[in-house]
């Protein structure tokens, strides 16, 4: 029989050894590997350090989990100096020795029993969403869930530097913005294998609704499209695109799905994004619901809707990429009544812009626009800058250098 069981909330630790089950292991190579990752978190400060009254430690078979009680600090710091204690154990080891792991970091409730032998038992859909987080990764990942990142991101600027989102994820049908750690050689920066990300993805006809939702809800006052070149060499490119919207619906504007598509092969943090509202303040992102090496769409979430009829709203989005090409193309799905494009480059290269235009529906030729640039020279920096009124829907410009 067991006693009374305790509920309690939890910031659980799960991780299990990769590949633990390959028939080609022998039951000693098994026993081996389990005995040095049970040794290695034994033997880690945080373990050490923390009193054993505030854990949940429960063995999982191929790996195990601890909950902590304190707060999500401990199990991301018990996964980084994990990652440390493994490289060593790893060194000069034979491929079948190398320990191998992955780790999902997530919080809810638990409920904790103690069996008639005293052992403590863990169940709940904290230790569960941990569990699937951690199932989603591969060797080296140190997944977390959104709610345990979210808190942690917040914590301070250092975790919000190398605590990443990573993509949309389903788990129990529901859809959840996994994120990933990786900083100086600890974690896994590359998208898990794991196919679920791709049953997450939104499908195209979705996309079109929204965007046909957005053309009879959302009229666009202005939109200023900055590119300024930080580097002639690489063309590192640094975007900044600035949307002044106002909202025409009854229904309280809350979400914004951007597009980024990019020349060169990127993953979305390779990108350094940043959205932030009219004032400067950064926006939450809520979904990463695409992620392809040159294509990318992802929701933000406004700190404060905007209502019908509210004037000077809008969103910042930036993020840099190499434009190898000296080609951009912005396409917009909205009318826009004000319309500005802008060129920054260092005024020692030799940079000629030239902005092309044509609507997508017709696209049989692309036509040299007929919209005069002005240019302007300062402290090194040579701007060009184009000024238009009423884009149409399905507008599209090319800027060329």
């Amino acid at each position: 029989m067991s006693q009374a069981s305790e509920l309690a909330y939890a910031y659980f630790f799960i991780c299990d050894i990769v590949g633990l089950s390959d028939p080609k292991l022998t039951a000693k190579r098994q026993i081996k590997k389990v005995e040095a990752l049970t040794g290695i978190i034994k033997s880690s400060e945080v373990f050490r350090n923390t009193n054993p009254s505030t854990m949940l430690y429960l063995p999982t078979g191929d790996g195990l989990a601890i909950g902590f009680l304190q707060g999500p600090e401990l199990p991301l710091m018990l996964a980084i100096e994990m990652h440390k204690q493994l490289k060593e154990y790893n060194v000069g080891k034979f491929t079948e020795d190398v320990l191998q792991v992955r780790i999902g970091i997530s919080d809810g409730q638990v409920v904790s029993v103690k069996d008639a032998l005293g052992n403590t038992n863990v169940w709940g859909p904290g230790f569960l969403m941990a569990r699937s987080v951690m199932d989603i990764g591969d060797d080296l990942h140190i997944l977390l869930g959104p709610n345990t990142a979210k808190a942690l991101r917040e914590l301070s600027s250092e975790y919000k530097d190398f605590i990443k989102p990573l993509h949309d994820f389903t788990i129990n049908e529901q859809r959840y913005l996994l994120y990933s750690a990786y900083v100086n050689g600890v974690g896994n920066p590359e998208m898990p294998k794991n196919n679920k990300a791709k049953k997450s993805m939104y499908q195209v006809s979705e996309i079109k609704k929204e965007l046909q939702k957005m053309r009879t809800t959302t009229l666009c006052r202005e939109i200023d499209l900055m590119l300024a070149i930080t580097d002639p060499k690489t063309m590192l490119t640094h975007h900044n695109r600035f949307y002044n919207i106002e909202n025409t619906s009854e229904e309280p504007l809350q979400t914004v799905l951007h597009c980024i598509r990019t020349p060169v092969a990127k993953s979305f943090n390779d990108l350094n994004v940043r959205v932030s509202d009219e004032s400067g303040a950064e926006l939450k992102i809520t979904s990463i619901n695409f992620a392809a090496p040159r294509h990318m769409e992802f929701r933000t979430e406004f700190n404060r809707p905007i209502s019908k009829g509210e004037k000077d709203r809008g969103y910042r989005l930036e993020y840099q990429v190499e434009e190898r090409k000296r080609y951009c193309e912005f396409q917009h799905g909205i009318r826009c009544k004000k319309y500005t494009m802008s060129l920054a480059y260092p005024s020692t290269t030799n940079f000629k812009p030239v902005l092309y235009a044509y609507i997508v529906k017709g696209r049989k030729r692309v036509s040299k626009s007929k919209i005069r640039h002005k240019m302007k020279l300062s402290d090194g920096i040579t701007k060009a800058t184009w000024k238009t009124t009423n884009v149409i829907e399905d507008q599209v410009f090319c800027l060329e250098w």
